[in-house]
């Protein structure tokens, strides 16, 4: 059999493991959480419904019930992570979310670079306004080509930024 690569938070495996049978419910586990790892209520909700989203994109868990009332059934192939079978090899989710951080910090620092590029090229054609008045209108056109570009590096450097902020700020919740 391949081995296939699985991020699998371990709090979240211990709360699984607590689980009867195959399948359980969102309330049941934002118990266990607050139990289990003395989570605040919005802590275990979104320790809950982070591991819970990990598992169902990679089909592990498949979701029931309405938006209030949803169970989770759980698969074959997660019962064997849950019960150490040698088959897949599980990953702590927390490495591969430092992984992706650090992706976003990588981002953040290429942009930061771009947007002050573009922030020298706005001054040149400001100074360049100046000295050559006969060639406003090229200027003109060029210099606010490049403050929208400018906007648009600053719009996704304060998304970055946010994006940072808020997964460094779930990441301590967990911890």
């Amino acid at each position: 059999m391949t081995k296939e690569t699985i991020y699998l938070n371990q709090k979240f495996k211990v709360l699984l493991q607590k689980t009867d049978g195959n399948t359980t419910s969102r309330k049941q586990l934002i118990e266990l959480a607050k139990n289990e790892f003395e989570f605040t209520n919005i802590q275990a909700q979104r320790f809950v419904a982070r591991n819970i989203h990990t598992l169902t994109k990679e089909n592990l868990i498949q979701a029931t019930g309405t938006h209030r009332a949803r169970t989770y059934l759980i698969t074959a192939s997660l019962m064997a992570i849950l019960h150490n079978f040698n088959h897949v090899e599980v990953k702590d989710s927390a490495s591969f979310e430092k992984k992706q951080l650090n992706e976003l910090h990588n981002e953040e620092i290429k942009t930061n670079a771009e947007l002050k590029l573009v922030l020298s090229e706005i001054q040149a054609y400001q100074d360049y306004l100046v000295k050559f008045p006969q060639n406003n209108r090229a200027i003109l056109s060029l210099l606010n080509k490049t403050r929208d570009s400018a906007s648009e590096f600053y719009g996704r450097l304060n998304a970055i930024k946010k994006i940072i902020k808020v997964s460094e700020i779930e990441g301590n919740m967990t911890c």
